[in-house]
């Protein structure tokens, strides 16, 4: 710096104007008047501290202008960098007694922890003053001064504090680029190669990797690491590391490899906390040591970034003199070049992140989404896009345009093809507006709900629309179960409740005969009956979606329940069905609950007599060896056949008769009446014993119901 730049700087001191030292600038904090004496001993000092000698020797030389207008005896400055530096002026002072009286550090402890001045007496009556190096809000180092006859007041005190900056901005000069003079003509050849290849931008993984790999190979550590700093939860991530012959943290619970630990623990933590770089020739001596390799004796931390610290460099070494002055130089040269690289591989990182994030979202997401522009090319998609269309993804060529390339995969299926169509059109004149349609769909049955809505970039721009869309099937198939539960639970108790009060009230009105008596009591006891028989339906099924239904299994007699289940059951048959009996001579034991198996017969022989309103024949058959369909378990079985001669269900309607409370929506129907639940509570109980239920129909040709039971072999019955 010119005499006349150092000039122009002190002047502006006064109106707390930006300084310039070695290419940093800083706020001066106090203000001197013109005419104090001290205006020549800073521009003298801002000098020095300006020059190119070694940092140390340039310090001790700002002593020798101190003591102009400080009385003391000896100073040091302590400041950072792997380890605290000090640089005293060299001079001994002995007590009376002729004892040396070696450089108490309370003072220094007490600055750092309270970051203001401290000035006390200690013995022999010996002033210690103490200020802190402070500078754009950081801690850089620690001014101390001791003498028997010191004295620092106001005037002094302005002085160290208006030196404090230019002391400041020297020590980070002087840490900050790595002081290279120590680094061998190899060192300062790599370190020039390093800067050349970071002017190229890296992804986050692979900077780190060649940060690492070139610590190692110019200082000669054997094994080393590198992690990121997370300060919002106070730990460190480890990325890249070599040389330790396995993962350096342990694994967890679930066998998955620890990449974070507390920067409470260990040297590197400690770096990462405070922004000191650290070096440990043995490392069995330090407490904040934590090992990642048994045999390392020497280790060497220092954080990239200062301000904070954004990574921490970690070289081990089995050598306590791995790591001498041109080592650490290398180090804090590379850390230094390596800031710029890193903030940018970061912010790349992050961007990178936050794209896997929403991309993961996006595909994971169960409704199908799909993005298009403004002319309904697809953009992209997910795949529950395709698997709720029931589209492949050989059918999404590129470019694809909805609605022109999606209508005709769809067409067979669809209902109402223009609506969709339509809502396209819609977009396309309203494109700020959210739209939404139901689509049914044919082959199988399906309902889809589809949200169109607009999208726009980061300027607010329409860039075109966001399609979401969901299959509601199960959720309306679930609005109309309860739809249909209400209405034909609401009708079926309502028709023996009427009988039940209609004939109660008669009894209690009237006197009857003993006869006429009976017959309502009668009435009274089916239509109750009747009642139960509902209730009993419904807590069946509950129990059954439960899974709640344990089966009592023995070997029993198929030809015996049908016997004991005929006598119960000609009671219910009218005069005009006619009940024949088909059972084989000799019929295996079945592996059955008796007691399922007889509700199994009674809801197919009364559903038989039931929809046969006009009499007929009802036919039940038992055999033994049958063709069975493809698709049943293997095994032996017995096929049991219940067939009728009554209306007879159509093809359509055909696969649904299984599921609760559905019936065939026609007159006969309506006027037979039912909960629709007797066949889904008999498909149940087959399919628990290991059997298969079926039916065939015709209609007004009737109906045969087919299921199998498990012969109860030796094998079974184990």
């Amino acid at each position: 710096m010119s005499s006349q730049k150092s000039r122009t700087a002190i002047d502006n001191a006064h109106r707390g104007a930006t300084i310039h030292v070695k290419g940093i600038r800083f706020k001066t904090m106090y203000a001197l008047s013109r005419t104090t004496p001290a205006l020549p001993l800073i521009l003298s000092a801002a000098r020095l501290l300006a020059g190119e000698q070694p940092l140390t020797a340039r310090l001790i030389g700002l002593f020798d202008l101190l003591r102009q207008a400080i009385a003391f005896h000896d100073a040091r400055i302590t400041w950072w960098r792997h380890e605290p530096v000090a640089a005293a002026t060299g001079e001994q002072w002995y007590a009376p007694n002729g004892w040396s009286i070696p450089w108490s550090d309370d003072i220094l402890r007490e600055v750092i922890e309270r970051g203001a001045t401290l000035q006390s007496a200690a013995r022999h009556d010996i002033v210690h003053y103490g200020a802190p190096i402070v500078w754009d809000g950081r801690l850089w180092g620690v001014l101390e001064l001791r003498g028997s006859e010191m004295h620092v007041g106001n005037e002094e005190q302005a002085l160290i504090h208006a030196l404090t900056p230019l002391l400041a901005a020297t020590i980070a000069a002087g840490r900050g680029d790595g002081d290279t003079r120590a680094l061998t003509e190899r060192q300062q050849r790599v370190i020039e190669m390093v800067r050349a290849e970071l002017e190229a931008p890296l992804a986050l993984g692979e900077l780190l990797t060649f940060l690492l790999r070139w610590a190692l190979d110019a200082t000669g550590a054997e094994a080393g690491a590198i992690a990121l700093v997370d300060r919002e939860r106070g730990e460190l991530v480890l990325h890249a590391y070599e040389g330790y012959g396995g993962d350096p943290l342990n694994r967890d619970a679930f066998g998955e490899a620890r990449r974070r630990w507390s920067w409470e623990v260990g040297v590197a933590g400690k770096v990462a906390r405070t922004g000191r770089a650290t070096l440990l020739r043995d490392v069995s001596r330090d407490p904040d040591y934590r090992a990642f390799a048994p045999e390392v004796r020497a280790e060497l931390a220092a954080p990239i970034g200062a301000d904070p610290p954004l990574a921490v460099l970690l070289l081990d070494s089995p050598r306590s003199v791995a790591f001498g002055e041109s080592e650490v130089a290398f180090v804090d040269a590379l850390c230094h070049l390596a800031v710029n690289p890193l903030r940018r591989a970061l912010h790349y990182q992050q961007l990178l992140e936050t794209s896997a994030h929403l991309g993961q979202v996006f595909a994971s997401m169960p409704n199908g989404l799909v993005l298009m522009d403004q002319q309904g090319r697809v953009l992209r998609h997910n795949p529950a896009w395709l698997m709720i269309w029931g589209l492949t993804p050989d059918a999404m060529r590129d470019p694809f345009y909805i609605p022109l390339d999606l209508v005709p995969l769809l067409l067979p299926r669809m209902r109402d093809p223009l609506a969709l169509t339509e809502l396209c059109a819609e977009g396309q004149r309203s494109p700020t507006e959210v739209q939404s349609l139901l689509v049914r769909l044919n082959n199988p049955h399906q309902e889809v709900m589809l949200l169109s809505a607009p999208t726009r970039d980061s300027f607010g721009s329409l860039t075109g629309r966001l399609w979401i869309v969901s299959d509601v099937t199960r959720e309306r198939e679930a609005d109309r179960l309860k739809s249909e539960f209400l209405s034909i639970v609401s009708h079926e108790l309502r028709t023996p409740l009427t009988s039940i009060m209609g004939y109660t009230e008669l009894l209690l009105a009237r006197d009857f005969t003993p006869g006429e008596q009976r017959e309502f009591v009668k009435t009274v006891y089916n239509e109750a009956n009747h009642l139960y028989q509902i209730v009993e339906d419904l807590l069946g099924v509950t129990r059954l979606e439960a899974g709640n239904v344990r089966l009592d299994r023995w070997a029993v007699s198929l030809r015996q329940i049908i016997s004991d289940l005929t006598a119960h059951l000609s009671n219910q048959i009218s005069g005009k069905h006619t009940m024949l009996i088909d059972i084989p001579p000799y019929l295996p034991p079945v592996y059955a609950d008796r007691d399922k198996v007889r509700q199994v017969l009674v809801n197919l022989i009364t559903n038989a007599v039931k929809y046969s309103p006009n009499g007929g024949e009802i036919r039940l058959t038992v055999t033994e060896h049958a063709d069975l369909p493809p698709d049943h378990p293997k095994g032996q079985f017995v096929l049991v056949a219940i067939s009728d001669q009554g209306i007879g269900i159509a093809p359509e309607d055909l696969p649904r008769i299984w599921e609760r409370f559905y019936r065939v929506d026609n007159g006969n129907t309506r006027r037979i009446g039912g909960t629709g639940l007797g066949l889904s509570i008999a498909k149940a109980l087959v399919e628990l014993h290991g059997g298969r239920i079926w039916a065939e129909s015709k209609l007004n040709r009737g109906s045969t119901f087919s299921f199998t039971l498990p012969v109860a072999t030796d094998l079974v019955r184990r």
